[in-house]
Parts: C-alpha cells; sequence; structure tokens
C-alpha cells in the first residue's frame, strides 16, 4: 500500500533525508474528559472581580480579593480548595440583586452567670468561644458574643447588639437572596460544651431573604467554554430551570461540552423531596444537608470538588470524605430508612461517621420519569453521566485524531487515508477494549452482544457522512452487598 505523507511533497527532489512527525497514533483514548470546575456565587462590593465574566483562580485568597473576604464565594471556594487544590477552578462572581433581601435571625440571652464558663455558639460551622466571666449578664454576654463574630472577617453573618433589647444580637446574611443567608445557628455542639450556669439562651427562626440573583448574564458569558463541573448555590425554580435547559443544551450532539451541577439544600424531607419532584433532570444533584452545620452551597462546593477530584468517571464515591464539613450533633440525624427514600425521589445523601466526619453516601440526579412521564432509571446515578460524558470523549478524540483528514469509500475501497464502515468498526471495537480495560463497560458476554448490536454505514442520502450505532454496556457500581447466612445446628 502506499504510504501517504502529511507535508513531504510527492514531486520533492532535493537530496537529503526529510523526517515528518504524525501524532494520530499517539492520542485515541488515553485520555478523559478535561476536568474544570465552575464555582458560582454571589460576591461582596468590597470585590475587585467582574460579575459574571468567568475567571481563573487558584487559591481561596485569591477569591477574598475578587469576591470580598467573607463572602460566599469565597467561603465556598475554602471548602473547594480544602477537598481539591488541583484540578482547574474557575469562579463565575454575581452581584446581589437588585432589591434582594437579607436573612437575618436572633440570638436571646437571659440570666446571669453564676460561675465562670464558655459560651460556645456556632455559625454554620464557624466555632466562636465566648469567655463568660462570673457575674456576666445576658446584656453584656450579647456584647461579647457580637464583638466575636464581628471580629471574624471570614464570619457567615452580621452579627449587632440590638438596639432595643439589648440581651439580643441580630444575625444578618451578608448578601441579599434566598439561599445565602440560610446558615444554621446552634450552640454547645460537642461533649464538654455547656452554657455557663445561670445563662440561658434561645434562638428565634431564621427569617429568610428573597431575591437571588438571575442567571441569565451569567450563562451567556459562559459562551463555548468547557466547565464539567459546576457549583450551583441557587434552589430557587427559576435559577435552577435555566441551568438546567442550558446544561440540556451542552450535554446534546451538537456543542458536546456536557456539564454536571452540584446544589445543596437544608430543609425537612417533605421540601426536599418536592424540590426534587419538580426537577427532573440528569444534569444535576441536589445533596441533603439537614444534618450539617455548613452551609448547603458551601457543601455543594465540597462535593463537586471531591467529584472532580476522582479520576476514574465510573467508580461510585460513596465513603469519599468532605473535608471541612461539619455535622449537627448525632441527635435528630436522618435515618437510613428516610435516607433511602431521600434517594428514591431524587436527593443525594451524605452519611455521618462515629468520629463526626463527613462522606458521600451517595450521589444520584433528579431524573426519574421519561418523556412520557413513567418511571426510568437510566441516569439514576452521577457516575452514568461522567461515564457517557467520557465514552463520547475518547470516540470523539480517537476518531479525530487518526482519521483527521480522509476520505469515505464503502466496504472494499483501498488506497491511502480511506475509511470504510469496516474500517471504523474495527476502531469502534478496538475502542471497546480500551473501555474494557479501564473498567469503564462490562466484558465476556457483553462484549459479544456489542460487536452484535454495532451498525456502521454511510449515510444512504449523504456519501459523506458515516453513521454508527455504538451499543456499550456501562460498567455498574458495587452499592449494595445482601447475603443470606443459612446456618446449620
Amino acid at each position: 500500500m502506499t504510504i501517504a505523507f502529511n507535508q513531504i511533497p510527492v514531486n520533492f527532489r532535493v537530496p537529503g533525508q526529510y523526517v515528518e512527525f504524525d501524532n494520530s497514533q499517539a492520542n485515541g483514548s488515553d485520555g478523559t474528559v478535561p476536568q474544570k470546575i465552575l464555582l458560582i456565587g454571589q460576591m461582596l462590593a468590597a470585590g475587585t472581580g467582574t460579575p459574571n465574566v468567568a475567571t481563573l483562580v487558584s487559591s481561596a485568597d485569591e477569591v477574598a480579593l475578587l469576591a470580598g473576604r467573607g463572602s460566599m464565594l469565597h467561603l465556598m471556594a475554602k471548602k473547594l480548595f480544602l477537598a481539591n487544590g488541583f484540578t482547574p477552578t474557575y469562579i463565575l462572581a454575581q452581584a446581589d440583586a437588585g432589591g434582594s433581601t437579607k436573612s437575618s435571625r436572633a440570638v436571646i440571652f437571659s440570666g446571669t452567670a453564676t460561675a465562670g464558663g464558655e459560651l460556645a455558639l456556632y455559625i454554620g460551622d464557624a466555632r466562636y468561644a465566648v469567655p463568660v466571666p462570673t457575674a456576666t449578664t445576658a446584656a453584656q454576654l450579647a456584647t461579647l458574643a457580637a464583638a466575636a463574630i464581628t471580629a471574624d472577617a471570614e464570619s457567615y453573618v452580621d452579627a449587632a447588639v440590638d438596639g432595643v433589647v439589648p440581651a439580643r444580637v441580630n444575625l444578618t446574611a451578608r448578601h441579599g437572596g434566598i439561599d445565602a443567608g440560610r446558615i444554621e445557628c446552634t450552640h454547645s455542639r460537642y461533649d464538654g460544651e455547656r452554657l455557663p450556669t445561670g445563662i440561658s439562651v434561645v434562638i428565634a427562626a431564621l427569617v429568610e431573604g428573597a431575591g437571588n440573583p438571575t442567571l441569565t448574564a451569567a450563562i451567556a458569558g459562559l459562551g463555548e467554554n468547557w466547565y464539567p463541573t459546576i457549583v450551583m448555590p441557587y434552589t430557587d425554580a427559576a435559577s435552577l430551570t435555566a441551568l438546567e435547559a442550558e446544561l440540556a443544551d451542552r450535554f446534546g450532539p451538537v456543542r458536546q461540552i456536557e456539564g454536571y451541577a452540584h446544589v445543596g439544600r437544608s430543609a425537612d424531607q417533605a421540601t426536599l423531596q418536592a424540590l426534587a419532584a419538580g426537577r427532573n433532570s440528569p444534569h444535576e444533584s441536589i445533596i441533603d444537608c439537614l444534618d450539617l452545620l455548613t452551609p448547603a452551597w458551601a457543601v455543594a462546593a465540597s462535593v463537586a470538588a471531591v467529584d472532580a477530584g476522582e479520576p476514574d468517571p465510573a467508580r461510585p464515591r460513596q465513603t469519599l470524605t468532605l473535608p471541612g464539613v461539619v455535622a449537627k450533633i448525632e441527635t435528630g440525624r436522618r435515618t437510613k430508612q428516610v435516607r433511602n427514600q431521600l434517594l428514591n425521589a431524587g436527593v443525594s445523601t451524605v452519611l455521618v461517621d462515629a468520629g463526626g466526619l463527613v462522606h458521600i453516601e451517595r450521589l444520584t440526579t433528579t431524573y426519574r420519569l421519561n418523556s412520557y412521564g413513567l418511571p426510568d432509571d437510566s441516569y439514576f446515578d452521577t457516575e452514568s453521566l461522567h461515564l457517557l460524558a467520557n465514552l463520547r470523549f475518547t470516540l470523539r478524540s480517537r476518531f479525530a485524531a487518526k482519521y483527521p483528514r480522509h476520505k469515505l469509500g464503502k466496504d472494499g475501497s483501498e488506497g491511502p487515508n480511506v475509511m470504510t464502515p469496516g474500517t471504523a468498526r474495527a476502531e469502534l471495537i478496538s475502542l471497546y477494549r480500551d473501555w474494557m480495560s479501564r473498567g469503564w463497560v462490562e466484558g465476556g458476554t457483553a462484549f459479544e452482544q456489542f460487536k452484535t448490536d454495532l451498525r456502521v454505514e454511510i449515510d444512504a442520502d449523504d456519501p459523506n457522512r458515516l453513521n454508527a450505532i455504538v451499543p456499550p454496556d456501562l460498567i455498574n457500581q458495587l452499592r449494595v452487598v445482601a447475603a443470606q447466612i443459612q446456618f446449620r445446628r
């Protein structure tokens, strides 16, 4: 067969030794989808960054400069970089929406300390240890607590003593909107922590803010840049719908720049299941954060960082630790039965171990119904979406690298740089073997079935187009081990 050169002319007559390079055999399916994380969140007025422009960052301190120290975006970045400092990360900063209101709650003290002690106050997962000398009054303690929070430049909230009730501390979210101010508040989390004798504390219910930033300009600003992992801090229907529509379009066969979003929400079971029931998207996970003190949007950043840091798209994320994410006390945590119901409803779950560390239990999409409204579990787990993205990426890479400028002929055609359906079929079978070696697809009879079901043909109406049906059998994840011990006596 004639050797075809890409750069050396066939009619070149000058004596010498001429060597060109061809990288078509050096790439193939060896790579995976190049990971990037997009972190969406709100910025403070002190931030120097430009809203709605994706910006590459390398540390939480850099985010503090761009978005403001103590901003939602900065505090999300702290959790993200704690879990994964290697994956390229971009921030998409958003200013508070015009007319938005901020969440607030009150901490009301009463009594007088009859003995010295310490108040362990938790705002989110931030712990404030406030020394309480003997004879400290409720009003004095309120001043001490507010000062401790205010001294923390990275506090989740702003704190101030109430102007009318001196024993009351008002906590106000740093950002306007629904989700930014959903911050837990408690005290005495660990064994040995207790209120000083004579002091009582009442933590009022959260008064939620309103008005999340819209995503229209942010999504438009992404253009055709590829962000496989996205952290989404908002849970209102308008924001989720906008992002889902964009991700569905990116996942399609034309753009092929799929992305997967992680969303956190702390709420009771009914609220979470209703939230998931209104979504039905294979491109996002909604994480149950009720058992956690860490704000839900910061949990989502940690989950996304851990998910993106796993090099094998098919390997289950279960048991992976979320560093820096803090759980509530053990009393009242989700039972296994409730977590199972949440998973079936399309809500991802976390698990707190005996030492208080928080782990991913299972990441699931919200997709549960097909276009006819019938149950469909084809996209139940996030790993399926990651795996499909990598199968497509490696298929595209293989053909783009090895057959960039080929002619298309019917089977039996010969000559240099000629692709035929038979050649493509052999290449796809070889690619499937590579997928098997990576543990991405089933082998054995599944491989034989793949070869049987594989179809490659030239389009009947366009002789320049090669069509293929590629039917891989995706590998599954070991989730449950069930055994029956039939003992004898």
